[in-house]
C-alpha cells in the first residue's frame, strides 16, 4: 500500500489503473482485429460483421480483453452495461450483456439467476405489455424471451451442478402460471434443489408442484402428510390440499386424516374450502363442493 493513502483509495487506484489497462489493451487490438476479420471475409472464409455501434463494439473489446484476475473486473463492469439496457428496456443488448457476463464468470452464480430473472421476468413481462406489437408478436417475443432465461439457468446449473439458488430459480420459473408452467419440471428442480441443502420452505413448493401433476397423487399426499407434521405448515393451501388428496386417492376412513385433525374446526374448514374451491391455480379441487353442500346450512 502507497504510504500515507488511505486503504480506499489505494483500492480504486487500482481499479482504475486496471480499467485503464482494458480500455488500452482493447484499442491495440481492436485494428488488427478488424484487419484480420476483413481479410477472413474477403476470401469467404466467415460472414461479414454485424453492423454494430463503436459504443458497442468497444464494450465488446472491454468484455474480452481478459488476462487472469481481469475476468471478474471486466464481468462486473459489463454487468453494470446489461444493468443500463435494462433501464432503457433495450432487451437485446441486456441479454447480449449477461451472456457476457456469464461467459467471462460461470461460477458466479448470481450473475447466472439476474440473467434468468432479466430475460424471462423482466424482458417478458414488457413485450406482453407492449402496445407497439400485436398480440401475436407480444406472445411470441415474451415466450422467447422465457425460453432464454430457462436457457440461462440451464447453462448455470451446468456450469455450477451444486448450486442450490439455481435449482430453487428453476423451479421458481417452472411453477410460473404466468410463464408457461411445467409442473413436472418444477417438482423435479425443487426435489434437486432440497437434495442438496435448500431451506424447508421449497419442500412445500415442491408439494404444491406435486399435486398439481396427474399420476402423482399419492406421491404428494405421503409429502404432504410428512409436511402436516411440523405446525408451521399448518396453513390454509397444505390443509385444504390434503383434503382435496384424501378425496381423490379415495382413501379408506382408517387412513384419512379427519376434518377436525386438518382444520381445527368444522367453521375454518368452511372458510377455507369455500376461498379454494374455485382456485384459478390449476389445483385439483375433488371432494371440496360435495362438503359444502352437506354444510349448507352452516355457511
Amino acid at each position: 500500500m502507497a504510504r500515507g493513502l488511505p486503504a480506499g483509495i489505494c483500492t480504486a487506484t487500482r481499479q482504475g489503473v486496471a480499467v485503464l489497462m482494458l480500455l488500452a489493451g482493447g484499442l491495440l487490438i481492436l485494428p488488427l482485429s478488424r484487419t484480420t476479420s476483413e481479410a477472413q471475409h474477403r476470401q469467404g472464409l466467415q460472414l461479414p460483421p454485424p453492423n454494430i455501434s463503436k459504443r458497442d463494439a468497444f464494450s465488446q473489446q472491454l468484455a474480452f480483453f481478459t488476462l487472469g484476475g481481469l475476468r471478474s473486473l471486466a464481468a462486473e463492469i459489463t454487468s453494470l452495461d446489461a444493468t443500463n439496457a435494462w433501464l432503457k428496456r433495450d432487451w437485446p443488448r441486456a441479454d447480449a450483456r449477461w451472456s457476457t457476463v456469464t461467459t467471462l464468470s460461470p461460477r458466479r452464480v448470481n450473475y447466472w439467476a439476474a440473467a434468468s430473472r432479466d430475460m424471462a421476468t423482466n424482458a417478458a413481462g414488457d413485450y406482453l405489455n407492449n402496445d407497439h406489437y400485436s398480440e401475436k408478436e407480444r406472445l411470441t417475443l415474451a415466450r422467447q424471451y422465457i425460453a432464454r432465461g430457462e436457457q440461462y439457468l440451464l447453462e448455470g446449473i451446468a456450469n455450477n451442478p451444486q448450486s442450490i439458488l439455481l435449482h430453487a430459480r428453476l423451479g421458481d420459473l417452472y411453477s410460473d402460471l404466468f410463464r408457461n408452467p411445467q409442473f413436472g419440471k418444477a417438482e423435479a428442480a425443487y426435489a434437486e434443489a432440497i437434495r442438496l441443502g435448500a431451506p424447508q420452505i421449497y419442500k412445500r413448493m415442491r408439494f404444491y408442484n406435486l399435486c398439481r401433476i396427474r399420476g402423482r397423487e399419492r406421491e404428494a399426499y405421503e409429502l404432504g402428510r410428512e409436511l402436516f407434521n411440523d405446525p408451521r405448515n399448518h396453513v390454509p393451501a397444505l390443509r385444504t390440499l390434503l383434503f382435496v388428496l384424501q378425496n381423490k386417492l379415495e382413501l379408506p376412513e382408517a387412513e384419512r386424516l379427519s376434518t377436525e385433525t386438518i382444520f381445527g374446526t368444522t367453521k375454518r374448514a368452511l372458510r377455507d374450502l369455500r376461498t379454494f374451491r374455485n382456485n384459478r391455480l390449476l389445483y385439483p379441487t375433488t371432494g371440496i363442493e360435495e362438503y359444502l353442500q352437506r354444510h349448507a346450512g352452516e355457511m
